[in-house]
């Protein structure tokens, strides 16, 4: 239930008419609802998560907003800005009212060459998005974590893959452009009518930084949860889309995965992630000779 401030916000956005669908949405970070008012479809976004309001500072409603301001008019499905109270002055915790975007996640049946191609035609478009003031940085720096302190995980097949992993970490970053990312761009955070890309969701930590981010979010996503084939063929498909094949490099790949170690995902993970996270990284530390 939307509580009932929250609620007469809604009514004064939108008016009168405005009903709340019944439709079940996922549990995320966020409180989502489906709302209808009048033949308008649109998404209220509530940031519920004390805990990350409190001590996660990528988890910030008005960053958020930043991002789908930068994105208005951009030729990629993402939500619309309608109306936002990030700072909780009248609802009961921040609150965003964005467009409803068609489509679902995308099942395990969608065809893997329109996969690659939809998830990597939308980035060049995103990346000359004008910049936002949030900028990139690992998550564990954000988390105060030392690599100095960073330890092989239990799990590890081979430790010294880690061990060289964080030295690769520790040491320089190649020279990239600063663009316009999503920061968590993965195929969880789309959505899909049989295999077109209907959507691009959770802007929520999306900042200026390097374009190979959002290239290593996505590979290291699809080799969890596919196979490594899938990621190569993703960036295969980048690779004919965008006009600055450099922005990728296997520096960044090391770092996210190296990232992934301080904030792991919370859910158990699908049969040989762990081993296909391991080797991901065991083969990108070998493309930079290390």
């Amino acid at each position: 239930m939307i509580p009932l401030e929250t609620l007469s916000w809604l009514i004064e956005v939108l008016g009168p008419d405005v009903e709340v669908a019944e439709d079940p949405l996922p549990d995320t970070s966020h409180t989502n609802h489906r709302i209808r008012a009048g033949d308008r479809e649109m998404l209220l976004r509530r940031f519920t998560d004390a805990e990350l309001l409190a001590n996660d500072s990528w988890y910030a409603p008005a960053d958020e907003v930043s991002a789908l301001e930068a994105l208005r008019g951009v030729a990629v499905p993402v939500p619309e800005l309608i109306a936002a109270d990030v700072s909780a002055s009248v609802c009961d915790v921040p609150t965003l009212l964005v467009s409803w975007l068609p489509g679902t996640p995308p099942g395990a049946s969608i065809d893997r060459s329109a996969f690659a191609s939809g998830l990597a035609a939308p980035l060049p478009v995103i990346h000359r998005a004008p910049l936002v003031p949030r900028h990139y940085e690992p998550f564990f720096v954000s988390d105060g974590k030392r690599l100095e302190d960073a330890r092989a995980p239990s799990w590890a097949r081979d430790p010294a893959v880690w061990e060289r992993a964080f030295a690769v970490a520790a040491g320089p970053p190649p020279e990239a452009e600063t663009v316009f990312t999503h920061r968590d761009y993965h195929h969880g955070n789309t959505l899909w009518e049989e295999d077109v890309l209907t959507g691009i969701v959770d802007w929520t930590t999306a900042c200026s930084g390097p374009a190979g981010i959002d290239l290593s979010q996505m590979r290291i996503n699809l080799a969890w949860d596919f196979d490594l084939e899938l990621a190569d063929e993703f960036l295969r498909a980048w690779m004919a889309v965008t006009d600055d094949a450099s922005a990728y490099h296997p520096y960044w790949d090391v770092l996210d995965a190296v990232d992934w170690i301080a904030d792991p995902p919370e859910h158990l993970p699908p049969p040989g992630a762990l081993e296909r996270y391991e080797t991901f990284v065991a083969r990108e530390l070998a493309a930079l000779g290390q």
